[in-house]
């Protein structure tokens, strides 16, 4: 059976186009023009690799692979190189791949994430570590920590606006300000705001202080 592969892009021509290579490359391949779409489609297609645009009208193609509860072997395609958001994709176990690309290329890399010894777990340079209800502030938005990781945390926020690429978060109960850069942001199921952010470039003293912060948390 041919495997079945997901292609979320919102240009038309570029969707089109990857449809048609792929299934003249013998594969069953079927696409989605946006995030809500190619959302229900995973739910309801259940495919065996998903191809997705980095960007996607307002919404981080990362956030398909994020918000899934299954691992699926994924290939992130963009025209922008960005070192932080490719970190955070392989961390996620998925390839990343800059247009343009050859025909060639991308066939050999869907062969190569389709193998059955291949691993999709996620893997990270850093271990994150669960943190309870840990009080954050953003500006003047309440947030919670949900875990934490030398290399930066993740956030729950319940106000209504989308986050800035860079922004200052305070914990207050531990006495600790971080810049971060914004990696990605969705929305839950139960409506608020779920982010991922890395830790800016910072002095060795505040980097250290974090990291003993990591350490100490339970």
């Amino acid at each position: 059976m041919a495997a079945r592969i997901l292609i979320v892009e919102d240009d038309n021509s570029n969707r089109a186009g990857l449809i048609q290579l792929l299934n003249q490359a013998g594969y069953e391949a079927i696409g989605a023009a946006t995030f809500e779409e190619g959302r229900q489609l995973l739910k309801r297609e259940n495919p065996d690799l998903l191809i997705t645009d980095l960007r996607l009208e307002g919404f981080n193609g990362l956030q398909l692979i994020i918000t899934r509860l299954n691992p699926i072997p994924a290939i992130v395609i963009t025209g922008f190189a960005d070192r932080i958001l490719e970190t955070e994709a392989k961390h996620l176990g998925a390839a990343y791949l800059v247009k343009p690309f050859s025909p060639s290329a991308l066939l050999s890399l869907i062969e190569e994430r389709l193998k059955p010894h291949a691993t999709f777990d996620v893997e990270r340079r850093w271990a994150r570590k669960p943190v309870s209800g840990l009080p954050a502030q953003i500006e003047s938005a309440r947030a919670r920590v949900v875990d934490v990781s030398y290399g930066g945390l993740r956030l729950e926020l319940d106000d209504e606006s989308t986050l800035p690429p860079s922004f200052d978060v305070r914990l207050p109960t531990k006495d600790v300000a971080l810049h971060v850069d914004l990696v990605w942001q969705t929305r839950t199921n139960e409506g608020s705001w779920l982010c991922g952010a890395s830790l800016s470039p910072t002095d060795p003293r505040t980097e250290s202080r974090w990291q003993g912060l990591v350490d100490a948390l339970a």
